[in-house]
This record gives structure tokens, C-alpha cells and sequence, in this order.
């Protein structure tokens, strides 16, 4: 193998796979015989110790319907003439190992290639047709497939005894870019269209939903990073082992998917669309979609825009979307002008230790992160509020090598404690930056090449969408034309005055304290070479635009207002 990253925590090393090519190319039993101490060092040792930790990560809800029925290390197979080395495990249903049915839950070492998921072999329709009449039409078999980021390598076959039409269907049907979920869904509708007579010419089909890692990937991953991505997968991909099992089960399907639910809720994230975040932003879910491509293909995005246009709530919400599904998490940490490359990455900290005091370096907030991040198998967010307001060049150091490209996974760089450093691929950094801050000419231009910007600016649809949907009775198209009004007399998109300030359900009680305490402030500042111009957003001016509404509001009125004053 070519010069490749190897964690320094990796259950497996170069030889691992040095030998597995080797054997690959002559698999013959002498060949194992000569080598048996290779592998069983570089092979079979972390393959079993893998294993077992898997195994412990398993909840009892899955062992109590699984068992281990084969473990085969170092088996040649032949396939298409070639002979191949196989070291497999497979977790079959309990009692359904040795019939013609065979699911599994499977972990496959051949060659360069780990490979781990669901398999389920030589599905039969004629008895799966009364199930599958029955549950079909059920969401509950669909649904908990939605819920969690499945991985998306997968593939269907099928075999049939006659060119029917809804064979033909299949066919357009099984397509690996479908997400497994829609392939069933899909699948499952066809299925319950035909009648019966008309189902049991069909033979019947294969299915694999799996992923699978290169050598130099693998090399890349830590054991405890390693043995999480497997029994996470293991996890989220059990309810196939339901679904495929219903025709032989002795237990109620509904209620197995009822248990795992139960169970699984506690251990993944609830999924979070993208159109609960639009309805209540009201940004349209094209835009959102569109961000969120971004984060993952920069691999970090500022959020940007002047103040009280919701960045952060922004972020927090995209945050929620990127780790929905998944056993990922989110952390946020504030900027500010004194915050240091020790404090995020690492440095030397004093430590008290029996009445003496010594100096270690201790790792910063990112590199807790990161190493938090690496035992999740999904995505891991971490929110940088108001990222603009430290040394960025100083802060970040070298970490900005390793925000260059993000796509390229074996870059790493050697921290000042002599470790070796990459950040997780699973990691995403979202930043809001205030554009109306002075201290955004610290983002050089470096820096800015590194991320993706997503412009935030005041939306007074939002404002609008609130208000409606709280039923506060507040007069919002009175309060967005005072707004406008002020924004045009600003006229610089990077100071607008925002619509957070105004997202409160006690608006009417508050907008007096709010407009004094907060907006004038800030008006202050800005026009604070042009008092003629400030003069005109007083609130003593603009509090009679409110005058006329109905007493039976929750409002206060110009009466009320001026015995405030």
C-alpha cells in the first residue's frame, strides 16, 4: 500500500491489508499455514476484539432476537472465477439462521474492503404475499426507517418466472440512488396493487443495505470510532431484520417496531425537516436545502448579517436538521476579543497538584469537540457565535491547513503536544458573524476562502408569520412600515435594524421598552452625526403610528403609552 494516514488508535495497520492482498492473490491453504501468525496478529485478533465490543454496544432488545450463527475467518470463496478471502460474521434472526430465508445483520472483511449492514437473501414471494397484504399499508414499517440516517450503499435483486409487468416495474423501482426507505415504500405499493395469483409467479428477490469502507478509510478511523460507526449501523438497520422477518416471527410485528422505537428514541436524535425550520423562519425550504448542501460540502459556513435577524437561531435550528436521525450532537461557544488558540485548540494551563504548581497542556473546546465527535458515527455541529469577534489568524493557527479542503480526509496536522491531528469528517462547523461589528475586518481574506457565507438579512414575512401564529392581535403591518422606513433611512445592508427584537409574545406590552432601551441605543450609534435623522425614530414620534387600535387588544395604547412617559 501506498503511504497512507493511519490513526494512531486503529485496531488494524498497513500490514493488515498488505497481507490480505497477498492472500487474496494466492489463496491456498499453505499460503495460510506459512503466514498463520500474520493473521492472527494483524487479522483476526482486532476482528474478534471489534467484534466483541460491537457485541456490548448492542441493546439487550436486539440480542434478545439475534444470534450469532456463523463466524467463518479466512474462507476462500469463489465468485465469477476469482477466488476471494472472506473473514465474515453474520447475526441472524433467532431460528432462522439454517432456513431458506437467511437475514442478517453482517460484518465482512475481503481485501481492502470492511463491509457491514443488512443482508437478507432469497426473499420468497408466494409466503410473503398474505404479510406483506397485511403490513404494507402500515406507515409504522416505513416510518421508522425515516427517522434515522440509513446508509445509502445498497442493492436489490430479483429473479422471476415470467416477464409480467410488475416485474418490469421492479426493475424501474430498484434503483441505488432511492433511499432504502423509498425503495421499500415503493416496493411495498406495488406489491399490494396485484392480486395474488399474479404475485406468486414472481420467485422472489435479494436485498443488501450496507456500508462499505476502503483500506486507507478504515486506517483512518479509530477503534472506538470504528466499533461505534459498526454497532450504530447494527442499530439503525435491526428494524429491516423486523420487516423481513414478519412472515416467520412467532412475536406481533407492531409491536417489535413499537419496542424498538421505544428503545431507539433514547439513543438517536429526533429527526427535524427542513419545513418545520421553514415555518418557523420563513425561509422557504429551496433556500434552506441550499444552505444546508453548503455546510456539507464546505464542511463550515458563517451565517452573516447585522444584528437581530435570528443568526443564531438560525443556526441552532440547521444544527437540529444536520443531527436528526443520527447519534451525532451539537455544542455552541461564544467568541470574544480576549479567547485564544489555547483556549480552543491546546496549551500550556497552570495546574495545582499537592500544593505545587505545574504547567500542562490541556486540549482547547475544538479538540474536545473533535474527539467527542469521533466516537458518533453522524454529524456533530458546533456552533461559533459571533465568530468575527476574536483573533481568527491567532485562534485558529494552523487549523486553518485543515479547513483548506475539507474533502481531503488524510490531511493532519502535529499539535504543540506532539499528537497527530485531523478533524473528524463527520464534524461541521456553522459560525454567525454580525456584519454590522467594526471587528469584521478581522476576517481576512485567507479565512474567508475557507468557508461558506449564507447572508441573513432582516425578513419581515417572518416578523409577519409570528405574530399570525402566536394570535398576539399585535398591528405588525404598522410596526414592518416604521421598520422599512428606518432600514432605508440606514441604507446599508450591513447595519438594518432586525426583527428578533419584535418576536415576543407580550409585544404589546413590551414595544415601549424595547424601542427606548434597545433600538434607540442602537440608532444612537449610528446616526450619531446626524441627530435630525435620529430624531425622526423617536419613540415619542412613532408611538402615535399605534394610536388607533381597539381597546380590546392586548395593546398599549397612545394613552397608556404616555403615562409611561
Amino acid at each position: 500500500m501506498e503511504q497512507v494516514f493511519v490513526h494512531p488508535e486503529s485496531p488494524f495497520s498497513v500490514n493488515t491489508f498488505n497481507l490480505l492482498a497477498e492472500f487474496n492473490e494466492t489463496p491456498t491453504s499453505d499460503f495460510y499455514r506459512e503466514h498463520k501468525k500474520d493473521f492472527l496478529q494483524y487479522v483476526e485478533v482486532p476482528l474478534k476484539y471489534i467484534l466483541s465490543q460491537v457485541e456490548e454496544q448492542l441493546p439487550d432488545f436486539i440480542k434478545k432476537y439475534i444470534d450469532i450463527k456463523q463466524e467463518s475467518f479466512g474462507n476462500i470463496q469463489t465468485q465469477s472465477l476469482k477466488s476471494t478471502v472472506v473473514y465474515s460474521v453474520d447475526y441472524c434472526f433467532n431460528g432462522r439462521a439454517n432456513s431458506r430465508q437467511s437475514d442478517k445483520l453482517m460484518l465482512t472483511v475481503e481485501n481492502q474492503t470492511l463491509t457491514f449492514g443488512f443482508s437478507g437473501n432469497n426473499h420468497f414471494f408466494p409466503p410473503m404475499v398474505n404479510c406483506y397484504k397485511d403490513y404494507g399499508n402500515n406507515v409504522n414499517l416505513i416510518e421508522i426507517l425515516k427517522r434515522y440516517h440509513l446508509p445509502h450503499r445498497h442493492s436489490f435483486s430479483y429473479s422471476c418466472l415470467t416477464t409480467n409487468d410488475l416485474g418490469e416495474r421492479l426493475k424501474r423501482i430498484m434503483k441505488p440512488e432511492k433511499s432504502i426507505h423509498k425503495l421499500l415504500e415503493s416496493m411495498l405499493s406495488e406489491i399490494n396493487s396485484y392480486p395474488t395469483t399474479e404475485l406468486e409467479r414472481l420467485r422472489g428477490f435479494d436485498v443488501q443495505v450496507a456500508i462499505s469502507l476502503e483500506s486507507e478509510e478504515i486506517l483512518r478511523y479509530s477503534a472506538k470510532h470504528l466499533i461505534q460507526k459498526i454497532a450504530q449501523t447494527f442499530k439503525k438497520l435491526f428494524p429491516l431484520l423486523l420487516i423481513f422477518n414478519l412472515t416467520g416471527a412467532n412475536n406481533n410485528p407492531e409491536l417489535l417496531l413499537s419496542q424498538y422505537l421505544s428503545v431507539y428514541e433514547k439513543e438517536f436524535n429526533p429527526e427535524y425537516q427542513l419545513e418545520k425550520i421553514s415555518e418557523i423562519t420563513g425561509f422557504q425550504t429551496t433556500q434552506l436545502t441550499q444552505w444546508i448542501h453548503a455546510i456539507n460540502r464546505k464542511g463550515q459556513t458563517i451565517i452573516q448579517g447585522p444584528p437581530g435577524t435570528g443568526k443564531t437561531f438560525i443556526a441552532e435550528k440547521l444544527a437540529k436538521h444536520l443531527i436528526g436521525g443520527g447519534d451525532g450532537f451539537s455544542d455552541i461557544i461564544q467568541f470574544h476579543p480576549a479567547y485564544t488558540y489555547e483556549d480552543f485548540l491546546e496549551g500550556l494551563r497552570p495546574i495545582t497538584q499537592n500544593g505545587q504548581l505545574t504547567y500542562s497542556i490541556v486540549p482547547g473546546r475544538f479538540l474536545e469537540f473533535c474527539k467527542q465527535a469521533e466516537a458518533c458515527e453522524d454529524t456533530c455541529v458546533l456552533i461559533i457565535d459571533e465568530i468575527n469577534r476574536a483573533n481568527l489568524s491567532q485562534v485558529f493557527g494552523e487549523l486553518m491547513y485543515l479547513l483548506d479542503d475539507r474533502q481531503d480526509t488524510g490531511r493532519s496536522i502535529i499539535l504543540a503536544s506532539g499528537k497527530l491531528f485531523r478533524i473528524p469528517t463527520n464534524v461541521r462547523i456553522i459560525g454567525t458573524m454580525n456584519t454590522a461589528d467594526r471587528s469584521i475586518a478581522l476576517v481576512d481574506n485567507a479565512l474567508r476562502r475557507r468557508f461558506a457565507f449564507i447572508p441573513v438579512y432582516p425578513s419581515y414575512e417572518v416578523l409577519r408569520q409570528y405574530h399570525h401564529r402566536e394570535e398576539t392581535g399585535f398591528p405588525v403591518d404598522k410596526l414592518t412600515s416604521i421598520l422599512e422606513e428606518v432600514n432605508r433611512a440606514i441604507n446599508n445592508k450591513h447595519y438594518e435594524l432586525g426583527i428578533s427584537f419584535f418576536l415576543t409574545k407580550t409585544l404589546a406590552e413590551d414595544i415601549q421598552d424595547i424601542w427606548k432601551m434597545e433600538i434607540e441605543p442602537y440608532l444612537e450609534e449610528y446616526f450619531f452625526d446626524n441627530q435630525a435623522k435620529m430624531d425622526e425614530f423617536l419613540w415619542d414620534k412613532i408611538k402615535y403610528q399605534f394610536s388607533n387600535l381597539s381597546s380590546n387588544a392586548t395593546i398599549i395604547t397612545t394613552n397608556t403609552a404616555l403615562q409611561h412617559l
